[in-house]
């Protein structure tokens, strides 16, 4: 999966935070945050240089990083950096939406959403973003410019979400 559909997602999570009288700086602020960390699972990638392997481990790709465990720990890592309680549960939001997201992608071995109660894999039977494969062979037959249009189609609802121009949210106080 493209990281378009993540950033979009989080972007959106963070559009719901969002107040009537909120300065602008702070919810475009927000939203970079969520964004950021929207993508933050995807970071398990870099565990292959340090030869962690493809497959079904907790610290292969979307493994344990993955699991719906890490949004209510980055909520309580916001919290302790000083994000308030809730900017900590939109991020919390938005950590926990990647993995759901993932499971949304063509993928052969799916996500380890219930990290550590199970290391069972889950795939989404309805599999609307392609995944997009690493290995050269994979990039020939499915161009990449192909995976990205796509993915803008079925994110474009979360897009439009997260650039709509009014200042309220559906959790912000009123």
């Amino acid at each position: 999966m493209a990281t378009i559909g993540h950033i979009a997602v989080g972007a959106a999570i963070a559009r719901g935070f969002a107040t009537a009288h909120e300065p602008r700086g702070r919810r475009l602020r927000r939203m970079l945050i969520a964004a950021m960390v929207a993508t933050l699972p995807d970071a398990d990638l870099a565990l292959r240089a340090f030869g962690v392997r493809a497959g079904d481990e907790p610290l292969a790709h979307r493994g344990a990083s993955h699991s719906v465990i890490i949004g209510p720990g980055a909520a309580v890592i916001a919290w302790f950096a000083g994000a308030g309680v809730q900017d900590g549960v939109c991020y919390g939001l938005s950590a926990m939406s990647h993995g759901l997201l993932d499971t949304l992608s063509q993928s052969e071995r799916g996500v380890a959403l219930a990290w550590p109660l199970s290391r069972r894999r889950f795939i989404s039977p309805y599999q609307p973003v392609l995944a997009r494969a690493l290995p050269q062979p994979a990039l020939q037959r499915r161009p990449w410019a192909h995976v990205i249009v796509r993915e803008l189609v079925v994110f474009a609802p979360a897009i439009a979400i997260a650039a709509w121009p009014g200042p309220r949210g559906l959790f912000g106080p009123r």
